[in-house]
């Protein structure tokens, strides 16, 4: 397989990595929709579904669910990006979600747009030419837009209509990827700012949500076994999100949350505008976890990209 293939298969496979994290842990994807070969534009669409097993306390041990306890979710998510110079790019993702959950027969579910992003790359380390050592690197910058409903605005008894952290969010982060025989390897590191605002509770309280930062690190790596179109690859993602202080007639601090998504992918290259991946993704592998809900998922990625 070529640098170019491998360099786009490792970005497919880590981003539906990201993609899959829990609900409240979804500040910023690890990597954004992002064009890393020598393409004019992508378009990308990704199917997931994913099963919580489990909750992480703020203190304490996860506790897994009883099997009376079933929670599902299912995104689908179109991204896209475009190239505007050599080396600047904008690009951006939207995604429709649908969240069911039944508690020993009875359930309810709900659905709508999750967080939109918008966001702009620019390539600082280019592959102009062959080098042992150095990496082809991007800055980006990532804007999160709250079009769907968070924890604080649910108006359902399960939190289903919760479908995304509800801030508005400005991340800066980079990615270098590096291509060695059949081995490729991908760094991604993120951070990100969330604004406050107002939100009004179940009686009609009005209380001011005052998040912070947070951030994530990925890394990841794939070998295909016989140099051609198959990609083997697995990706490390810890994200991090500073807990919410709640101000107004009752003040309270969130404690922070902290997931360690863990996944293994199946990449295909069909052609050189076609490639696809499978991602299996689990968030009980690894820890410490705080104050989240655990998930498993698995997801499928069809990528279409046209050529400069």
């Amino acid at each position: 397989m070529n640098t170019r293939a491998f360099l786009i298969l490792g970005a497919v496979v880590f981003r539906v990595t990201s993609a899959l994290a829990a609900p409240c842990c979804g500040g910023s994807a690890a990597l954004p929709a992002m064009i890393t070969g020598d393409d004019r534009a992508q378009l990308q669409s990704t199917y997931s579904q994913g099963i919580v097993v489990g909750d992480a306390p703020s203190v304490g041990i996860p506790v897994f669910r009883a099997a009376g306890d079933d929670e599902r979710s299912n995104t689908f998510r179109l991204e896209g990006a475009y190239r505007v110079f050599d080396r600047v790019q904008f690009g951006g993702g939207i995604p429709l979600v649908r969240r069911a959950r039944s508690v020993n027969g009875t359930g309810s579910e709900a659905f709508g747009f999750g967080d939109v992003t918008v966001n702009a790359a620019y390539e600082v380390l280019p592959e102009w030419d062959y080098s042992s050592w150095r990496p082809k690197g991007f800055l980006f910058l990532q804007t999160t837009l709250p079009t769907g409903s968070s924890t604080y605005d649910s108006r359902s008894p399960l939190q289903l209509d919760a479908r995304g952290r509800g801030f508005f969010s400005l991340g800066l982060g980079s990615a270098f990827l590096k291509t060695l025989g059949n081995w490729d390897f991908l760094l991604t590191v993120e951070l990100h700012r969330s604004l406050g605002r107002t939100a009004t509770d179940l009686d009609d309280t009005e209380m001011y949500l005052r998040p912070g930062f947070g951030g994530s690190i990925g890394l990841g790596a794939g070998y295909s076994p016989w140099g051609e179109s198959l990609r083997l690859g697995v990706a490390l993602a810890p994200q991090w999100e500073q807990g919410i202080r709640v101000e107004g007639a009752i003040r309270s601090q969130g404690s922070d949350q902290l997931v360690w998504n863990l996944s293994f992918q199946t990449s295909y290259l069909i052609s050189d505008e076609w490639s696809v991946a499978g991602v299996y993704s689990d968030q009980t592998l690894l820890g410490p976890v705080q104050n989240v809900s655990l998930n498993r998922a698995l997801a499928l990625s069809v990528m279409k990209r046209w050529n400069l």
